[in-house]
């Protein structure tokens, strides 16, 4: 991980800071890492634990923006960011480990 950067993680959950509210939206994207891979440094690189067969993308409040289906107990997950601390693209591609 890039210093500054805004990714915290857990075995089961990945945190990924993005550009303050007042400053506007944030477009996520979340597909398979051949789909959605937008080329470039990828800003995080790891295994998740999806033993619900599952990837949700949420708010800090706890509101689903995204879900994907996954076929595993675990998942590789790759994210790709437009700005190391404060980015308004965030791209998630997942695999099988």
């Amino acid at each position: 991980m890039k210093k500054g950067q805004r990714i915290w993680v857990t075995p089961s959950c990945i945190a990924v800071g993005c550009l303050a509210f007042m400053d506007g939206e944030t477009e996520v994207t979340l597909g398979a890492s051949a789909e959605v891979d937008p080329g470039g440094i990828v800003a995080f690189d790891g295994l998740l634990d999806t033993s619900n067969r599952a990837v949700v993308v949420s708010t800090i409040e706890g509101e689903t923006v995204l879900r994907a289906n996954v076929t595993g107990a675990r998942t590789r997950v790759r994210i790709w960011t437009n700005d190391p601390s404060e980015p308004d693209e965030v791209v998630i591609g997942l695999d099988n480990p």
